[in-house]
């Protein structure tokens, strides 16, 4: 891992949407997040804890992953990941303060990784709200993770090893997934490159960590009353060890809430399993993932 600086979270994911009021439904009625403001172009913000937000969705004509956006420990953090960055030619775009005001952020910049050529956004300062969240369908642990549908989840993983401060927690045999934490948070992972066949990387699932069982057992008789599909689960995964719960929303994106994620060390962890990818072992509990419009890929990255 050749980085000099330390994430503290995935802060927040911006996806497009093509309907702001179904997907706003969905966020709020369903997966239980409070509506937090709104942005520039229609875009509107959702929350689950004191931060300003934790999804944006964007109206948009097609759904796509837009960016990821990385809080950092602290400002130095933040300029030795800009320094960093410069270093190995990613040239770091400075977000105008103006921008940057909308999103709630102090200062920040964005990459385009050269692999799969997705945004990523660092900063170290987000607004914190006192106002308390009105919507107590869940209650939410705080961490989150994203998953993309990639090419070549090997060379993928190695880039983001040696250039991004990542490190490997598990990886099924052949390289078909790596679970990836961003250092030194002690999630079992903040990111998963799954490598299936796709036209291009494309969007997988975005996931939110809740504090009990219960939450997961009141979401999955509450998607009955919304008509929602359930993508997989419930079960619990062999490599994290969270159970788990994945849902489809209005534009076929996958939502998932998870519980009991192992957490690592910053320091002497245990050295990445490699997994069996033999579907027999994919679930603890025997769920099996659907695929049908998993397979429409319906979440291309718009980078």
């Amino acid at each position: 891992m050749g980085v000099d600086f330390r994430y503290r979270r995935l802060g927040y994911l911006a996806l497009n949407v093509t309907d702001i009021e179904k997907s706003t439904a969905f966020a709020t009625d369903v997966f239980g997040m409070d509506q937090s403001g709104e942005g520039d172009d229609g875009a509107r913000f959702f929350r689950i804890g004191s931060s300003h937000h934790d999804i944006m969705l964007i109206p948009a004509e097609k759904p796509g992953f837009v960016r990821s956006g990385w809080e950092l420990e602290s400002e130095e953090d933040l300029d030795k990941a800009l320094a960093h960055y410069q270093r190995i030619g990613l040239a770091p775009q400075l977000i105008p303060q103006e921008e940057a005001h909308m999103l709630g952020l102090e200062r920040a910049f964005r990459i385009v990784e050269p692999k799969l050529n997705t945004v990523w956004e660092y900063y170290a300062r987000m607004n914190y709200t006192t106002v308390p969240r009105t919507n107590r369908l869940t209650n939410f642990q705080g961490g989150k993770h994203y998953g993309l549908v990639i090419p070549d989840c090997k060379a993928v993983t190695d880039y983001m090893v040696e250039n991004m401060g990542f490190l490997v927690s598990d990886y099924l045999e052949g390289w078909k997934a790596s679970l990836l934490r961003a250092w030194p948070n002690p999630n079992h992972h903040s990111f998963a490159p799954l490598q299936f066949p796709a036209p291009r990387p494309t969007f997988h699932h975005l996931a939110f960590m809740v504090n009990e069982i219960d939450d997961i057992g009141k979401l999955f008789n509450r998607i009955k009353r919304f008509d929602v599909q359930i993508q997989f689960g419930i079960g619990r995964h062999p490599t994290s060890g969270s159970i788990h719960l994945y849902i489809y929303d209005p534009d076929y994106f996958v939502w998932e809430y998870t519980l009991g994620m192992e957490q690592f060390p910053e320091e002497g962890a245990r050295e990445p399993r490699r997994m069996s990818a033999d579907p027999a072992n994919l679930d603890l509990w025997d769920a099996v993932p659907e695929t049908i419009h998993a397979m429409k890929f319906p979440g291309l990255v718009t980078g």
